[in-house]
Formats: structure tokens, C-alpha cells, sequence
């Protein structure tokens, strides 16, 4: 396995990520959506479990554009920063970012053309809006913000979909929950309630949100998802 910081070219620059790979044998491709703090320890230590387990995964830096643009730490300080340039963030180049991010992966001689995206927290819409308009063969979302208002009228994932909560998330109180559920339903995508576990319960650097058995149980069923696309043939 070997991880680096590489740079993606993209509209008006180039943006960095972190990319973990395999060093044998072809397999599908994550690309994870990372939560407001930005590509931080525990975000590149799940890239680097998946490609341990023979994924090629990359996590790129959304924030590249602003003005407060480097990892966070979270606690009161970075939580206000990284929220405010959540805030500012362009969903629409956002999103053409994801797209760059995307193809890169899919270059890389380790993918076998599959792509998988993992949102986190932030990160959930953008992997609801990529299976909506085609861009991956799968996505999960861990503990989404904000997902219902990415959500539009006839919405339908042209992928399998997995959404995993808590049910102490203070981010996503039961009307969000609710609306998710609802579109899940509807769409044929799973949705998942972990009992006890807050919101940012996949993050073990956060003693006070990370919750083990959500984390290990959805994380578990990410790669269950992973399995289905392991093949030597690209998707059509």
C-alpha cells in the first residue's frame, strides 16, 4: 500500500488530495467526501484501509478555493471556521471537483473503472447528488448534514445508495431524518439508524462524537457495498 499527496487540476487551479493505492492487482475506486475539517489524520487513515484492502482511494481538499483552506482542528475555533467556509463553499464547482477527483481515480492502473463515493458529514449531499446523476456505481453516506435539501423532485440514484445515522445526531434532528428516510424509501436506497451514536461518529480522533460499534457496523457495510464492484471490467 502506499499513500501520497498528489495535485488534480481543476477549474481555475489545481487542487490537492491525498491518494492511497494498492501496489497489485485491479479493484474499485472510493472517493471520500470529507466532513467541514478538511483531509485530516482520520480521513487519509480510512483511505489507507482501503486500499490495505485493495481499493484505490483518493480524498481531495473541497476548501482549496477559500481563503481558510487547510485542514481544521475541531473543537470551538475550527468548528466556527469550518462551518463559515462550509458555508461559502460553490456547490456547482464543488461538484466539478468531485468530478475531476473522479476521473483521476479511474486513470489510476490499480482502479478497475468502478468508483464508490463516501461522504461524510458534509459530504453525504455530494454522494446523493453523484448517484443521482450518474457518476459513481455506489455511494454511502456516514451521518450526512443537510441532506434533504440536496434532495430534488424526482430524484432517483442510478446506483445503490446507503445512508447511516445516529440517533443522538444533534446535526440531523428527526424532521431531517424523517425527510431522508422518506426519499430513501422512495428511491430504493438503504437507510440505516445506529442506536447511541451522535453526529461525526465514524471520526476516532473525536472521543466525544466517534461511537465504535456505529463506525465499525457501517463501516463494515461500506465494504460490503465495495465488494459487489470488485471486477477486472469497467462499468458501462
Amino acid at each position: 500500500m502506499t499513500g501520497k499527496q498528489i495535485e488534480i487540476a481543476a477549474d481555475g487551479g489545481r487542487f490537492d488530495a491525498y491518494l492511497a493505492a494498492p501496489d497489485a492487482g485491479k479493484a474499485p475506486g472510493v472517493v471520500l467526501v470529507t466532513h467541514i475539517y478538511g483531509v485530516d489524520r482520520d480521513t487519509q487513515a480510512m483511505c489507507d484501509d482501503l486500499a490495505r484492502r485493495g481499493c484505490v482511494a483518493v480524498a481531495q481538499n473541497f476548501f482549496w478555493r477559500d481563503q481558510d483552506s487547510g485542514v481544521l482542528a475541531q473543537g470551538p475555533e475550527g468548528g466556527q471556521r469550518a462551518r463559515a467556509r462550509a458555508g461559502r463553499i460553490d456547490v456547482a464547482r464543488a461538484m466539478d471537483d468531485l468530478k475531476r477527483a473522479i476521473a483521476e481515480v479511474k486513470r489510476h492502473p490499480r482502479c478497475n473503472g468502478k468508483i464508490a463515493a463516501f461522504g461524510y458529514c458534509f459530504g453525504g449531499a455530494y454522494v446523493w447528488r453523484a448517484a443521482c446523476d450518474g457518476l459513481i456505481d455506489a455511494g454511502v453516506s456516514f451521518h450526512g448534514t443537510f441532506v434533504s435539501k440536496s434532495m430534488k423532485q424526482g430524484d432517483q440514484p442510478r446506483c445503490p445508495v446507503s445512508f447511516h445515522y445516529g440517533d443522538h445526531d444533534e446535526l440531523a434532528p428527526p424532521e431531517e431524518l424523517a425527510a431522508v428516510k422518506k426519499t430513501a424509501d422512495a428511491t430504493g436506497a438503504e437507510f440505516v439508524i445506529h442506536p447511541g451514536a451522535p453526529h461525526g461518529f465514524m471520526m476516532p480522533s473525536n472521543p466525544h462524537h466517534y461511537h465504535a460499534a456505529a463506525a465499525s457496523n457501517s463501516w463494515d457495510r461500506a465494504l460490503q457495498i465495495i465488494d459487489t464492484l470488485r471486477s477486472d471490467t469497467a462499468s458501462a
